[in-house]
């Protein structure tokens, strides 16, 4: 069995949904802390000039880096969800994919949200619809391990309780990850071959990788890009 292992992050790029559709376990990290400067509440949007914007899903600051990201409420002060459907109203919302893709992502933005965790992973799961991934979803939180272990460890003991044959990790661990102590519990490592793929993407005359996975979405339709998002994975 293939398992891979990732945070929740807030309508996450293609490489996260292809790593997600590549396994046969997906383990979402539901009581790690909330990282700085990561996608874990954000994520990258063209505006109409061609330029990257984040959108951030606004969340209490206040010791938020002590908590676990799933008890991490969010910022009632800031109406982000008016913000975020008027961005992307006013951005895409003349695009061959707004309106049906709209229809099936409109909840987020409508919903009323506790934790900045319950939005980013309701942005999973449609995403998941939208793109027909079938890999299920197992939530560290339902997961008996140590849970003591910490990044290594941690993955390489989540990897054990679920009796993985293979860990597949982002190109990004290559850097620090031990993967002789992968070995000596009998997991092999494989790290992910991403290329992402091109697509006619309105504002740009050059095209920008690594944006949301709406940015596709909008750009060609679900069913087309469905064909481009399982065609990358099928010619890997």
């Amino acid at each position: 069995m293939k398992v891979a292992i990732h945070q929740p992050h807030y309508f996450p790029w293609l490489g996260y949904l292809n790593k997600m559709a590549s396994v046969d376990e997906f383990i979402i990290l539901d009581e790690v802390q909330l990282s700085d400067n990561s996608n874990m509440c954000r994520n990258r949007f063209l505006t109409k000039t061609g330029k990257e914007r984040y959108l951030t899903v606004s969340f209490e600051k206040k010791d938020y880096m002590k908590k676990r990201f799933c008890d991490v409420k969010l910022n009632t002060q800031v109406n982000w969800q008016r913000d975020h459907k008027n961005f992307l109203f006013d951005t895409y919302g003349k695009l061959v994919g707004f309106n049906e893709v709209w229809s099936e992502i409109k909840h987020i933005f409508e919903k009323r949200y506790e934790t900045a965790y319950e939005v980013s992973m309701d942005s999973i799961l449609v995403l998941r619809e939208l793109f027909d991934i079938r890999t299920p979803l197992i939530y560290q939180s339902t997961i008996d391990y140590c849970k003591q272990t910490r990044k290594n460890d941690l993955v390489l003991s989540l990897c054990e309780a679920l009796h993985a044959q293979i860990y597949l990790s982002g190109n990004g661990a290559k850097k620090y990850m031990q993967v002789d102590s992968f070995l000596k519990k009998g997991i092999n490592v494989e790290f992910q071959e991403f290329s992402h793929p091109c697509y006619p993407q309105a504002f740009s005359s050059v095209f920008i990788p690594n944006l949301s996975s709406l940015d596709l979405l909008f750009n060609c339709g679900i069913e087309a890009s469905r064909r481009i998002f399982w065609c990358n994975i099928e010619n890997k």
